[in-house]
């Protein structure tokens, strides 16, 4: 506002006249201060990672690992078994692990059910045969990163489909994520 201001005060004029880079300065400080009331607040930057071979699932074990209080995973399907240590060794360090994810992947079983199952880790689930899914996947570290997008915990989405997958800090989003998981949390049920 203030940047606003002092080019009003000044006018164009002041900055038409002076040289090329006083000309530059006056229009980037004009162009930000434009974006500063059109975009209030801190920007929060995102990172983004791709599969196959983008290594998605080594910055889900790197935002695991760096986890100190609470991880809460959403994700549609979870079979690898990297992914399913990694959360069990995050419990076992003391932090509280909760696993939400769909009907139909709990009563397969599969690997990574029988690590959480043998680890005590706990997991409900969500859908209804032939009728719903819980088709999220995104994952909340700590209160303060959530990662989402197409990719699901498995070994195909790491090595061959096309997926997706984005961290993001913004602290409202983050937020918005953890109320989901919190209101889907207390709907799902108890994995057998």
């Amino acid at each position: 506002m203030i940047i606003v201001s002092a080019l009003l005060v000044r006018g164009p004029r002041q900055c038409g006249r002076a040289s090329l880079g006083r000309r530059v300065v006056c229009l980037t400080a004009a162009i930000l201060a434009c974006f500063a009331m059109v975009v209030p607040g801190i920007v929060f930057p995102a990172e983004v990672h791709f599969a196959p071979d983008g290594g998605i699932r080594r910055h889900l074990l790197d935002a695991i690992r760096d986890s100190r209080q609470r991880i809460d995973v959403a994700v549609y399907q979870i079979t690898s078994t990297a992914l399913a240590r990694a959360l069990v060794a995050a419990q076992e360090r003391g932090l509280r692990v909760r696993v939400l994810t769909d009907q139909e992947t709990v009563q397969a079983g599969g690997p990574a059910m029988r690590i959480f199952r043998s680890a005590g880790l706990s997991v409900r689930r969500l859908g209804l045969a032939e009728q719903s899914l819980m088709h999220h996947k995104f994952a909340i570290f700590d209160d303060r990163l959530v990662a989402t997008g197409s990719y699901n915990w498995t070994q195909t989405a790491e090595r061959a489909n096309y997926e997706n997958l984005v961290f993001l800090e913004d602290p409202r989003t983050v937020a918005r994520f953890a109320d989901e998981f919190q209101r889907l949390w207390r709907a799902a049920r108890e994995s057998p």
